[in-house]
């Protein structure tokens, strides 16, 4: 009775780990030409498969200050920052959760009768050509804050490489390079997946006055659009005349790259009309629940100021007008066991989802 009670107990424990702790799902997808999709050659070529999720967050505001006369003063610069992160993400879990992701990807295809197409077989074809081949795994930090994980057993081509070492996939990040790709593989369908998770989402910071302030909320999701925005590094111009006017940068100023999950499968040439489509996305944010607690950070720095008066002095005046700077860090830690696990079932789940709808329509 006791081995019974203790098998259950595995089997129970088993379910558990491996329950969907997501929100609800909702997904959408737009399609075109699937007809001749439905045509098509039974091979798929994989041209990205990217799984992101983040790690650290840094938020900033600048309030400028200025001259108001006698009756607005004058008011100092001020400048709020907030940073956010993630202790306890194991690397070496995540890349085999993204490793699991990949192979039942591609099971699921190969179990619909379908022939993946190797990366050295479109390496050989025009389109490639002049490229790099890399090939996974690889975990790295393509944005600040934002890994990027690429499977084992996944090989794939880029056209350069910047000096951070992000990967650049030619113009519009390959956008447009599938129909062209299709046509060269013998109207094979090709395949596009890319997938965000996210923990951190900006608060409102509204009615702040003459202050800077930012707010970062918790929120660990696979995102359905989101843009990441990451504050710009000050470059100070080396020039005497650039030096005169101070930095290259606007103080405050962030770079936002926009990131989407979803999953792709076009077929056909290029053409009005001529290529076929499957573009699968979420209807929302997918929640992953019971990981990270929801909360906020927020940074908030007053502006000072300075109106002349007969009780002034030039000292009062000085410290009105000195830069002011508020900066709040914050760690979580999280457990990498359900971290990783929370991070898969999200992912999982849309990929089945979609490959549900993907070949519903093919029948």
């Amino acid at each position: 009775m006791k081995k019974i009670i203790i098998v259950l107990s595995i089997i129970c424990f088993t379910i558990s780990i491996n329950a969907q702790n997501i929100g609800k799902l909702k997904t959408t997808n737009k399609n075109y030409g699937m007809s001749k999709m439905k045509k098509a050659p039974k091979k798929i070529y994989i041209n990205s498969f990217n799984v992101n999720f983040e790690i650290y967050k840094e938020a900033i505001d600048f309030k400028v200050g200025g001259n108001g006369g006698r009756i607005g003063g004058n008011t100092s610069n001020a400048t709020a920052k907030a940073a956010i992160g993630l202790g306890g993400v194991d690397a070496d879990k995540m890349q085999t959760k993204t490793n699991e992701l990949y192979q039942n990807f591609i099971t699921r295809l190969k179990n619909e009768g379908y022939e993946i197409i190797s990366a050295d077989v479109a390496g050989n074809t025009d389109v490639f050509k002049d490229w790099q081949k890399a090939s996974g795994p690889i975990i790295q930090e393509n944005l600040v804050g934002i890994v990027n994980c690429i499977p084992k057993d996944y090989s794939f081509y880029y056209k350069r490489k910047t000096s951070d070492g992000e990967i650049k996939k030619g113009f519009l990040g390959g956008i447009g390079l599938q129909p062209k790709l299709s046509k060269a593989l013998g109207d094979a369908i090709i395949a596009d997946v890319n997938l965000y998770v996210m923990f951190s989402e900006p608060g409102s910071d509204w009615m702040k006055g003459k202050a800077a302030k930012v707010k970062i909320k918790t929120n660990l999701r696979l995102v359905n659009n989101h843009a990441i925005s990451i504050p710009k590094k000050l470059k100070k111009k080396k020039t005497t005349l650039g030096k005169l006017f101070g930095s290259v940068q606007i103080k405050g100023a962030t770079d936002v790259y926009p990131a989407i999950s979803n999953v792709q499968f076009s077929q056909g040439k290029m053409g009005l009309g001529a290529t076929s489509q499957f573009n699968g996305n979420l209807k929302n944010d997918v929640e992953i629940e019971g990981i990270i607690k929801k909360q906020k950070i927020v940074a908030y720095q007053k502006q000072g100021s300075f109106v002349p008066t007969s009780f002034t002095t030039f000292s009062n005046y000085l410290d009105a007008k000195a830069d002011r700077f508020s900066t709040t860090t914050k760690w979580i830690e999280v457990d990498a066991d359900k971290y990783a696990q929370g991070f898969y079932n999200a992912c999982n789940a849309f990929l089945e989802k979609q490959l549900d709808d993907f070949f519903k329509k093919l029948k």
